[in-house]
């Protein structure tokens, strides 16, 4: 199975050094990120945004920003999905790894491993609809409004699921390898 792949393959060093890596490429873009975003005026919060499903609020909120300041918010995201990938995708499989080889668990494990890099893809093609949309921020069919609404929903599900899993695992097997 290709899951199985990931008993071996990132090292566990490879896999810490990403995760380090991930949490670095995190720490630079999130405040970068949030002045870029403060000072171009975009109004809403990032769920009531992602979510909307509407183009027409969208059109509202871009009416009342610096979309010019906005856009580089929006690109600098991308640096922060491939930290946040990286981690998500890091720690699941060395946590996976901590569980007996082939069990379910261990497979799961990995199987969320990959719902983590899914979850940053699905955020880049949702980055990807706000560019467009800011290209012409007041007149963009509302149908991009939708489509990025719909990659921002997936990505949230897999961020809980994966966030959920590697919380709810890890402790386990912390408290597992203190019993030992």
């Amino acid at each position: 199975m290709f899951l199985q792949k990931l008993n071996d393959k990132p090292s566990p060093k490879k896999a810490k050094f990403l995760i380090i890596l991930g949490f670095f490429m995190c720490f630079i873009a999130i405040p970068i990120m949030q002045y870029f975003s403060g000072v171009s005026g975009y109004p809403a919060n990032i769920l009531a945004s992602q979510l909307s499903f509407n183009g027409e609020l969208l059109k509202s909120y871009y009416s009342l920003t610096n979309i010019f300041l906005y856009r580089i918010s929006t690109s600098l995201d991308y640096i922060f999905m491939a930290g946040y990938g990286i981690i998500l995708f890091s720690s699941s499989v060395l946590i996976a790894r901590k569980y007996t080889y082939s069990s379910k668990v261990q497979n799961i494990g990995f199987l969320v491993a990959i719902f983590g890099i899914i979850a940053a893809i699905c955020d880049g093609i949702e980055n990807i609809f706000i560019l467009l949309m800011l290209t012409d921020p007041s007149t963009f069919p509302n149908v991009w409004a939708i489509t990025h609404s719909v990659f921002a929903l997936i990505k949230w599900i897999l961020l809980f699921i994966s966030i959920t899993w590697i919380i709810i695992a890890g402790v386990i097997s912390l408290i597992k390898r203190k019993k030992v």
